[in-house]
Order: C-alpha cells, then sequence, then structure tokens
C-alpha cells in the first residue's frame, strides 16, 4: 500500500518572524548613522560637516541665477514644492516642503545662500516636522538636492562658475 505523506503544520509564528526579520533587514541596508539617525529629526548642510557630502558649494554665480539654479534642481525631485523665498541682508533664503510618498510625512527644507562679496556660498537645512529620529532622510534630502545642484550647474555650460566645496 502506499503511505500517503503528511503535511507539516506550519508554525503561527513563521509569518511575524520572518516579517520582522526582513524589516530588521530593511533597516540595517537603509540607515546611514546609527548614532543619529534615531536620534535627530534633522540636517545641515555646514563648513564643518563630518560627512564630505553635506559641506556648502561656493561659486562665482550671481544670487539670482543661484536662486534660479537652486529652484531648477528642487523642481527635479518630484516630491518638493517650492514655498517661498526671503531675502535678510546679505543672506537669501529658499523654502521647499518634501512630502513623503506613502505616510505623507513633511520635512521643511531651507536652502540658505548667502552673498561673501566676489562669491557666493549655498548651504541649507532640512527638519521633520514629527518625531524624534528621521531614519537618515534629512541628510538624504540635503544630499540629493547638492548632488541635483550640481548636475544644473554643471549643465549649465561655459557660463557656470566652478563650484568647489568649502570647509572651514
Amino acid at each position: 500500500m502506499r503511505e500517503t505523506k503528511r503535511k507539516k503544520k506550519r508554525s503561527p509564528y513563521t509569518i511575524p518572524v520572518l516579517t520582522l526579520a526582513l524589516l530588521a533587514l530593511f533597516l540595517f541596508g537603509y540607515i546611514d548613522d546609527w548614532s543619529r539617525d534615531f536620534t535627530r529629526n534633522d540636517a545641515a548642510i555646514s563648513p564643518n560637516a563630518e560627512d564630505e557630502t553635506l559641506r556648502p558649494l561656493v561659486s562665482t554665480l550671481s544670487t539670482a541665477a543661484l536662486v534660479e539654479a537652486v529652484r531648477s534642481a528642487a523642481g527635479r525631485i518630484r516630491t518638493w514644492e517650492h514655498i517661498g523665498q526671503a531675502v535678510e541682508g546679505n543672506t537669501t533664503l529658499v523654502l521647499f516642503v518634501r512630502t513623503s510618498r506613502i505616510w505623507k510625512f513633511k520635512d521643511d527644507i531651507i536652502i540658505i545662500i548667502e552673498d561673501l562679496g566676489s562669491e557666493r556660498m549655498v548651504s541649507g537645512k532640512s527638519a521633520s516636522r514629527v518625531g524624534v529620529g528621521d531614519l537618515g532622510q534629512n541628510p538624504r534630502n540635503l544630499r540629493r538636492f547638492l548632488a541635483e545642484l550640481r548636475a544644473v550647474l554643471e549643465g549649465a555650460g561655459p557660463a557656470a562658475a566652478p563650484l568647489e566645496t568649502r570647509r572651514s
């Protein structure tokens, strides 16, 4: 006689354990800086940033040309929305809001253009509106912006002034 094979009964914990394992793998690959990403919900482009990709850009372009380049770079990022602009002395602020795709969380982003006489320095800040930690989203916002700004300025042709990253 033929023996019938019995199906093994699956443990009720299999799916939750697999789900947690996948979540842990995702977080392990997604988190850039474990010491910061769970405790901070803001980031800044600054001359003394440890991360070289978060240092300001310096250009000899005019403030007006840089404002247009900033708006063009941000326009390439579909989750960013331009909400305004302000001038305070020698500093121009260009304001954006980034909205996450799934949960619709909002990050406020301020791009700062400082007129230093013969040069202009582009820096900025990004801050989440909710939460204690941002899982690294705010530094990613700024890195993405700087990459897009470099692409816009390098694509502007010979009239574009060379960029340099400044560290004080």
